[in-house]
């Protein structure tokens, strides 16, 4: 069941990323970037998406809604409709791959938030001899930002550019070299969130060794550059929150039994920023992932994570966050399917560049989401979907604390 837009709110705050790592974790839905394509399809569809949230601009109490909202009201309802394509091609050994969505979305009281998005992407799987491998692309989207941090009906969509370059080379079994190049770059259209317009570049490079049951085990080292081009006024200074970030470590997949997979990632990070040293940072990042099919119709999935990514807030310019997530996917028939996720995070914001003397401590979130979702198969081509989700976050500062409760109902017809 595939969501949009608001159902995610895909941006940089650390409830989204906190999310949106869960979910990336739980799924278990780890494509492999050079596997090629079976054969020639061309999939147009078309979908629509009808939404509740208990409370959008994620407020704390009826005296906050009032004065930001000028009402207690804090729920709304929005709709989205969508016409796409997927699109795969095989040219010899090569493997083109592109997908297209253009879609709408309209709010039921706030009208003003109203947007048109779209998200489009093309990407060549490409393969030389039986020494190399590889893929490289490019992708966009225009979708609406979080109202997590701003907490008022602001309407900002953001544009992400991304373009990448991948390739891997035997260097004599069991033995790859790897080798990466990413660039994204996102920018706002609303005024007072441009500070948050970036490039990230990245460089990876490493060696991995795979043995004939297929663990792998990988050594990795990259390294990101972010450049924010408009500075963020911090007191009376301004403050470029351009950083260099060096990620040392491994990563491993193994299957210890048919029915188990296990996954890692360990790194030591080390961010800096040349503007403000204050707000470096070094330790350990990474995660551990473990899936277990208990029979062939259900599979039972755990997760620990810390990570850091970027947000907006006044006195800080990232979070860490760090925390557990459980997971069940159930497929009782052919065209049924159940998943329920469940998570616990603990959001440290940090990198206060002490420009501004304050007696505050440092803001510290606990992030709790359920999340629960069944599909459909109505017809062959044709899916229903919905998805559940509850959440609170519980924080030390002011006005930050909320809940939420939200609903998306989702249908998809291919052709």
């Amino acid at each position: 069941m595939k969501t949009n837009a608001i159902d995610t709110q895909r941006f940089v705050t650390a409830e989204n990323l906190a999310l949106l790592m869960v979910l990336a974790m739980i799924s278990n839905t780890q494509a492999d970037p050079l596997q090629t394509i079976a054969q020639d399809t061309f999939t147009p569809y078309v979908r629509g998406l009808y939404g509740y949230d208990s409370n959008l601009f994620r407020l704390q109490n009826d005296q906050a809604a009032m004065a930001i909202l000028g009402t207690t009201d804090t729920a709304e309802s929005y709709h989205t409709l969508a016409a796409g394509m997927d699109v795969n091609l095989r040219i010899s050994r090569q493997a083109i791959k592109a997908h297209a969505e253009f879609n709408q979305t309209r709010f039921n009281k706030y009208t003003g938030l109203g947007y048109n998005g779209r998200d489009t992407s093309l990407q060549w799987n490409w393969l030389v001899g039986s020494m190399a491998t590889g893929d490289a692309g490019i992708a966009e989207s225009l979708t609406q930002a979080s109202f997590v941090d701003i907490k008022q009906p602001i309407n900002n969509l953001i544009r992400t550019r991304k373009g990448f370059f991948h390739t891997a080379i035997k260097v004599g079994n069991p033995w790859q070299v790897k080798l990466g190049l990413d660039r994204t770059n996102l920018s706002n259209n609303a005024a007072i969130q441009q500070t948050l317009d970036s490039t990230v570049d990245t460089v990876s490079t490493g060696v991995q060794y795979q043995t004939t049951e297929g663990t792998r085990i990988e050594w990795v080292s990259q390294r990101s550059d972010g450049n924010y081009p408009n500075p963020q006024i911090v007191g009376l200074a301004a403050v470029n929150n351009g950083y260099r970030q060096w990620d040392n470590g491994v990563k491993t997949n193994w299957s210890p039994t048919a029915k188990t997979q296990l996954s890692g990632r360990l790194n030591y990070t080390q961010r800096s920023y040349a503007d403000v040293p204050q707000r470096n940072f070094s330790g350990i990042t990474g995660r551990v992932a473990l899936n277990w099919m208990v029979t062939d119709k259900t599979t039972l999935r755990s997760a620990l994570y810390r990570d850091i990514g970027a947000v907006t807030y006044p006195t800080a310019s990232y979070a860490v966050i760090q925390g557990v997530a459980l997971g069940a996917d159930w497929k009782p028939t052919a065209k049924v399917a159940v998943n329920l996720q469940i998570s616990h995070d603990r959001i440290a914001y940090t990198g206060d560049p002490g420009f501004v003397l304050s007696t505050v401590s440092a803001r510290r979130d606990q992030l709790n989401a359920v999340r629960a979702g069944v599909s459909y198969n109505l017809l062959r081509n044709t899916t229903l979907g919905l998805v559940l989700q509850r959440g609170a976050v519980h924080s030390n500062q002011a006005l930050m604390s909320y809940g939420y409760s939200s609903a998306m109902f989702n249908l998809r017809s291919e052709f």
